[in-house]
């Protein structure tokens, strides 16, 4: 093995679950304690919840705060929060709490959101400052997460000597950004800990994944192996797919719906090992069903768990500066 170099790493493959934005949010009918509680039983990895204002739904984070109650193993991700318009210190206070009431399970991913004009005015955040708040707040979220006092002067935020508690469960509470454009990638490479992809292919994937390699490594960092994900759409039938999906789904141009929707078991595992030879071994598998529970239990021991057991073994890379 040459100098630098680190022999073949195993990885491990996790698939969680997230919650349809098509979908009633399942509060009131009790439909969404019916799928925390299969997803506890059966085994998935963890319950991702987006922050889509603009199409309805909970709030992530109260939300998760109710599900940490209620298990004792299911990982708590947010897919993404939406972090302009918040404030970072309550935020990293917030993300902190849940992470203390869960015992650890926190999982937290974050973005620029969607530039919808209506939205940003009723939060109060012009579009030219969405790229400039986020940066600061992801840098203030971590300075406060390591427990010591933070002073800091910031175009939108300052602090003298703020602390945090509690603090994360964790020695390191990871943050991980969304994003595909090329701007959103080198942000990653340059102060994340990992990417949350949405809306994208296989082979996109695996180029995308590079960009961000290279980034961190012009920064003297590096990024876990194991530290890219994506979101992928699953269904049984391809008329379980409603309209407001479907056009949704196909927003993307160039993008065809097969590269991130899989209809079926056997084209749900095919598109779970096509990222995953590019680079994936995280995943959000987000059920397009009339019974999403029906349909999670019937993939798990015919995809998820195969896929878990059998991890990826990646060949020898440069090891971390």
């Amino acid at each position: 093995m040459a100098d630098g170099e680190a022999g073949p790493q195993r990885l491990s493959v996790r698939i969680g679950v997230g919650t349809s934005p098509f979908a009633s949010d399942g509060l009131a009918d009790g439909s969404f304690w019916a799928l925390i509680e299969s997803l506890e039983r059966t085994g998935y990895d963890s319950i991702w919840l987006s922050d889509t204002a603009h199409l309805g739904g909970v709030a992530p984070l109260p939300v998760l705060a109710a599900v940490a109650a209620r298990t004792q193993r299911l990982k708590l991700g947010t897919n993404v929060l939406v972090l302009p318009p918040r404030n970072p210190v309550l935020l990293a206070r917030e993300l902190a709490t849940v992470d203390a009431l869960s015992g650890g399970r926190m999982l937290p991913a974050g973005g620029l959101g969607i530039d919808i004009p209506a939205e940003l005015e009723a939060m109060g955040v012009l579009k030219e400052e969405r790229t400039a708040r986020l940066e600061e707040s992801i840098g203030i979220i971590k300075a406060l997460w390591t427990g010591e006092p933070v002073t800091m002067r910031g175009r939108f935020w300052s602090l003298t000597d703020a602390t945090l508690s509690p603090t994360p469960r964790r020695s390191k509470l990871e943050f991980w950004l969304g994003g595909t454009a090329p701007a959103a990638l080198r942000r990653i490479g340059r102060i994340a800990d990992g990417w949350l992809a949405s809306f994208i292919g296989p082979e996109e994937f695996g180029a995308k994944v590079d960009l961000i390699r290279a980034t961190a490594a012009e920064h003297d960092r590096s990024i876990d192996e194991d530290h890219y994900g994506t979101t992928v759409f699953s269904a049984p039938a391809e008329g379980q797919i409603c309209a407001q999906a479907a056009a949704l789904l196909d927003r993307r141009e160039g993008l065809a719906r097969t590269d991130h929707v899989a209809v079926g078991v056997d084209a749900t595992r095919e598109l779970l090992q096509r990222f995953i030879a590019q680079g994936a071994t995280k995943f959000v598998l987000i059920p397009l069903a009339d019974d999403p529970v029906a349909w999670l239990e019937e993939l798990w021991p015919e995809v998820v768990a195969p896929l878990e057991a059998e991890g990826v073994v990646r060949p020898g890379s440069p090891a971390p500066r």
